[in-house]
């Protein structure tokens, strides 16, 4: 990541030194002190096909009843979404690799893998200390506490089982959500009733099943629970699938890594998506918002053009730009793009020529509005979550927005992100422009 502290100690070799690579993270799958590592193969395989067997019958008696199902038509509400409570926040749009070597959790996760369920959720929420606070009753998930109450809903999109007992996972992050009512707090792990929380402007523009002008309550419920309806309909389309075989990291043996940005699904048959889940849609005024995204793209534009002009003012080897965040832009934005806007230029160039983008996982480019239907809405929320993976390759100083990633999560719409991302933009180009002032 570029630090940037005082603009009169930069110069462009900084840049060229420091902006040359795309933060991908890596998972090597034997990084464990195995007591057992002078046992013979024969020896290690008895053992293992003991303790395969002894987890079998642990869990084969679990009840899969209790499996995390999506919310009930016309509900907002998930029950007994297990709880992954951890040192870092998730956005909604990312993906990771996870390497689960904690008791408590792989038995979680265990228990997650082998339910009825078809799609395998779990909540990920930010909990100070990780798994030392699990039972400090300061962190008790209720309100008034120091817990955090907000998190994101994720899914397993693939596992594998490794001999020493840990689970590697690849995860997707879906929905924000609040916990409404924690039935287990403590170890081994915490369990709760939740609600998916949409953005206001979500929700705003949605159509009541009947018009309730005397009962405004029962008017939110349902622009509430048709807002959530949307969101589960988009994600077989907003998350594609990644296999364990696809983030092989070639050269690199016993290695995984995976995009930090889930791509979209461009192979989704359209006939394989509930159409009774959709939604009934009063497009409504959405402009608030795609005024906000407007400038949001234009800021970004202005950032990587800068970031050019340093690492290198010749455009012999263009500042590597995300693909999966390239894919949002808007083909028929609110207003036209300003002289001097690349990024739809690199867009409609990685669209032309079929470009598979990933760093290990790769997937086809895909432009969020070549999905008939999908919603701007839903493509600006995208947008103002994962816009700070790219803001935050660049660290300032002297930073004072006073934004951790955890209170950007619990922002309640689409527009204070998008206007919180546009203020950390416009820093960092000021001081960008400082720079080459002085170059």
């Amino acid at each position: 990541a570029f630090v940037i502290s005082d603009a009169s100690s930069l110069n462009r070799s900084f840049f060229c030194n420091t902006f040359s690579t795309t933060h991908i993270t890596t998972t090597r799958l034997y990084e464990s002190n195995d007591p057992f590592e002078n046992e013979t193969p024969e020896e290690r395989a008895r053992r293992m096909d003991l303790v395969h067997k002894l987890q079998q019958s642990f869990y084969q008696h679990e009840d899969d009843d209790s499996s995390t199902q999506p919310p009930e038509k016309g509900s907002t509400v998930m029950k007994d979404l297990p709880l992954w409570r951890v040192q870092w926040t998730e956005f909604p749009g990312l993906q990771n690799v996870l390497n689960v070597h904690v008791a408590h959790y792989t038995n979680m996760f265990q228990k997650i893998i082998r339910s009825s369920s078809e799609t395998k959720y779990f909540g990920h929420i930010f909990l100070t200390g990780g798994s030392e606070n699990l039972d400090n009753p300061e962190y008790r998930l209720e309100n008034g506490t120091k817990a955090s109450m907000v998190g994101v809903l994720m899914k397993i999109s693939d596992y594998k089982e490794m001999e020493d007992g840990r689970l590697v996972l690849i995860v997707q992050a879906l929905e924000r959500f609040k916990v409404l009512e924690a039935t287990r707090h403590h170890s081994p792990y915490a369990i709760a009733t939740v609600e998916i929380i949409p953005d206001k402007e979500v929700v705003q523009v949605q159509k009541p099943v009947q018009e309730h002008e005397e009962n405004v309550e029962i008017c939110q419920r349902e622009r509430l629970a048709a807002a959530n309806a949307e969101a589960f309909y988009w994600h077989p389309f907003e998350v594609m699938p990644v296999k364990m075989k696809d983030c092989e990291v070639v050269d690199e043996k016993d290695a995984l890594s995976v995009s930090p940005l889930a791509n979209y699904n461009v192979k989704l048959d359209k006939q394989n998506i509930d159409e009774s889940s959709k939604s009934s849609l009063d497009r409504g005024s959405i402009d608030s918002v795609l005024e906000l995204e407007f400038k949001t793209w234009v800021q970004i534009n202005d950032m990587m053009k800068l970031l050019q002009h340093l690492v290198d003012p010749r455009e012999e080897k263009p500042i590597p730009m995300p693909t999966q965040i390239l894919g949002l832009l808007p083909k028929n934005p609110i207003h036209l793009w300003p002289e001097g806007f690349i990024l739809e230029r690199h867009s409609k160039k990685l669209e032309d020529e079929n470009w598979l983008i990933g760093t290990f996982n790769k997937s086809p480019f895909v432009r969020a509005d070549d999905y008939e239907g999908y919603p701007e809405m839903r493509r600006a929320q995208r947008l103002s979550y994962v816009i700070w993976t790219l803001t935050d390759t660049i660290v300032l100083t002297n930073d004072d927005t006073g934004h951790s990633k955890q209170s950007i999560l619990e922002m309640e719409s689409i527009e204070e992100r998008l206007e919180a991302a546009c203020i950390k933009l416009q820093m960092i180009n000021l001081m960008l422009r400082e720079v080459l002032k002085r170059t």
